[in-house]
């Protein structure tokens, strides 16, 4: 993830439910998303301290502060830092502001500084083997790609069933890192502790991979996918017999896709995978993300409207005309207003840069009516009940209408990232401790292991 070196900001994210019932808690945290960096704050009776514990230990010179009606104001003048929240509940929500940065943000409760805790993740020495996995082809549109991952066995040799993992939107490492989360490394792990191998992948263009990334959308990288899985076919370690293709999110998408054009796919595990629309995903998750974050019901009604007509532009539609679609459904409101559903200054600058992309054109338009209906082997489908970004109830019925023979599961608690959670919204991810419910790979595992 890029950050922008700040004095100080954070990242939005959760934690474990304990903390939450800890309404006396004297420490707050926040984090940013547009730096990826946490801001902490220390109340006391008389004092307020305000750190960026993801740069220094040290406090930022507070300059002034108050706390009146639930109100949390504080001021670092020497870096031209502004921080306006109100108590809600046991957090504070508001934002901060530095030189031409602002953001929401909410505050949790915690019980200490924070540090970034990833008890899950596996440590040297490994209870598993390992081996590099690498291939080289080229993509139909031409371009030379190379691909590297790790299969991961357990000890002793011998041949295993075996599940190639495809991570989920964005590029990412082979762990599918996010906030020090490896969870593609913590699923290895644990799948290899059941007998179970797993190759997880650079996605192209990310540390050991290679590839054009001009034009690149779901289509092309599900080439990717099949071509790993070609790659791992016949290697000493994989029982042919019993080898699969899964995948997070985007990744869910990918799988069922290889699966169709590839005989030779045996099982798909579908984790957070869509069964509705990319048109119908996007507006799901909007409405979650924003619901999640505690936005009014007329307000959200209007981000809502405006995305609607937004994600129906034209192709090539002009800046003009994303901006004259967000002035309309804009009219009237506050700034802060217009803060708070994400359509103020440069909003629809953005949204022209997301929409002019290859890969949003083809997710808008991507429906798994194409290939989810045509998947001929066994399929698992997880999803969290408190998923914002791929709804879990929406996405299991249709999964479910679509391909009748799916094994389709709701897990409670659970968010996007298959992490017990509070909310389910983005801003909780970064502090949850857990990386990857174990109740969830288990439920992998059982499914694999009974085929």
């Amino acid at each position: 993830m890029k950050k922008i070196v700040l004095i100080c900001a954070g990242l939005i994210f959760n934690f474990q439910l304990s903390i939450f019932n800890s309404a006396s808690a004297q420490w707050y945290t926040g984090m940013s998303q547009k730096t990826g960096l946490a801001l902490c704050i220390h109340l006391a009776d008389s004092s307020c301290e305000l750190y960026s514990p993801m740069q220094t230990t040290d406090p930022i010179p507070v300059s002034s502060w108050s706390l009146r009606n639930d109100t949390l104001r504080i001021e670092c003048s020497s870096i031209g830092l502004k921080v306006n929240v109100v108590r809600h509940d046991s957090t504070f929500v508001g934002y901060w502001k530095q030189s031409i940065l602002k953001e929401n943000i909410t505050f949790y409760p915690t019980d200490t500084l924070f540090t970034l805790r990833r008890p899950q993740t596996p440590q040297l020495p490994y209870r598993f083997d390992e081996e590099t996995i690498a291939t080289d082809y080229t993509d139909s549109q031409g371009n030379k790609v190379h691909l590297e991952g790790t299969l991961t066995y357990p000890k002793g040799g011998g041949r295993y069933p075996t599940i190639v993992i495809v991570s989920g939107s964005g590029q990412q490492n082979r762990d599918e890192e996010i906030f020090q989360h490896k969870p593609f490394l913590v699923l290895a792990d644990y799948l290899a502790s059941r007998g179970i191998a797993v190759l997880r992948y650079d996605d192209r263009g990310v540390d050991a991979s290679t590839g054009s990334l001009d034009n690149a959308d779901t289509r092309l990288f599900a080439e990717d996918a099949e071509a790993m899985f070609r790659a791992i076919r016949k290697n000493k370690h994989v029982d042919a017999k019993r080898l699969g293709i899964g995948g997070h999110s985007e990744g869910g998408a990918i799988a069922p896709m290889v699966a169709v054009r590839n005989n030779d796919v045996k099982y798909v595990v579908m984790l957070a995978g869509q069964g509705c629309s990319g048109l119908d995903v996007m507006l799901q998750q909007n409405e979650a993300i924003y619901r999640a974050a505690g936005l009014s019901d007329s307000l959200l009604a209007i981000r809502m409207a405006c995305m609607r007509e937004l994600f129906a532009m034209p192709t090539g539609s002009s800046l003009k005309d994303y901006k004259a679609v967000v002035a309309r459904h804009s009219e009237g409101l506050a700034k802060e207003q217009l803060d708070s559903i994400g359509l103020g200054r440069g909003a629809a600058y953005s949204m022209k840069q997301q929409m002019d992309s290859r890969w949003m054109q083809t997710f808008l338009t991507l429906d798994p009516a194409e290939y989810l209906p045509m998947v001929k082997c066994p399929v698992l489908a997880l999803n969290g009940d408190k998923d914002c970004q791929v709804l879990a109830e929406p996405n299991q019925k249709r999964i479910k209408q679509l391909c009748p023979k799916a094994d389709c599961r709701t897990l409670p608690d659970l968010n996007h990232l298959f992490q017990h959670s509070t909310t389910g919204a983005p801003d909780e991810y970064i502090l949850i401790e857990e990386t990857f419910s174990t109740e969830a790979m288990k439920a992998v595992a059982d499914w694999i292991l009974s085929l």
